[in-house]
């Protein structure tokens, strides 16, 4: 089910079955419901996944056009990595607590050529030192999210290239706006975890406005 329509399902609910007070509904809006959606979409997430009962393809993304760029590699904190031809591009933050699983695809638009990611600079080191596939293609991917709001990724020992694609499992499907190619009726639909989303909403805001008194009224002489 797709976002405005999820949080378009609980407003119903809340105000169709009478389950909230009159004088909280100038509280709720659907932008609101919209973000706790998302809050609540990652709470559940990780909580299958640390359960192991997360098919992360069932909730991975693709995006088949992200652009790459030459910013200026001195912004990178990966500059003194072995590798050649480094390249920037630029990704949505991916969902936090599901490690490695999080990303499950970087590589080439025809999905011919996959590259090898890295998260830790640390690691990234040893790639001079490994024995085979020293030349292959990696990226590193910084997890702290830039003026944009993204995570940047930058690219070693690959020819230049325009565009290349990932597939993950992002934190906010709504970033995914940025890119051209991704079309909003798939990247907000949120899938599997769609029902459990407006059970446990629904759930949580019958208990907090049950339980918070109305506001009081001015009274005037």
């Amino acid at each position: 089910m797709e976002l405005n329509k999820i949080a378009s399902a609980i407003l119903n609910d809340l105000w169709g079955g009478n389950l909230i007070p009159l004088s909280n509904r100038a509280l709720i809006s659907i932008e609101q419901i919209e973000d706790e959606v998302i809050e609540e979409r990652s709470s559940i997430i990780k909580e299958w996944y640390l359960r192991n009962n997360l098919n992360k393809h069932d909730l991975a993304m693709a995006i088949n056009c992200v652009d790459v760029d030459c910013k200026d590699p001195n912004k990178c904190p990966c500059k003194s990595l072995p590798g050649k031809t480094i390249q920037h591009f630029e990704i949505p933050q991916l969902m936090d607590g599901l490690g490695r699983d999080a990303l499950i695809y970087v590589g080439s638009t025809d999905r011919t050529t996959s590259f090898r990611v890295y998260y830790n600079l640390e690691a990234v080191k040893y790639q001079k030192y490994r024995r085979r596939d020293i030349n292959k293609p990696y990226v590193y991917i910084e997890k702290t999210p830039n003026e944009h709001g993204m995570y940047d990724g930058w690219i070693f020992n690959a020819p230049f290239v325009k565009h290349i694609a990932v597939i993950g499992i992002f934190k906010d499907p709504r970033q995914l706006e940025a890119f051209g190619c991704c079309d909003s009726t798939d990247y907000l639909d949120l899938g599997t975890v769609s029902s459990e989303i407006i059970r446990r909403l629904i759930a949580k805001k019958v208990q907090l406005y049950r339980a918070t008194p109305p506001p009081a009224t001015q009274i005037t002489s």
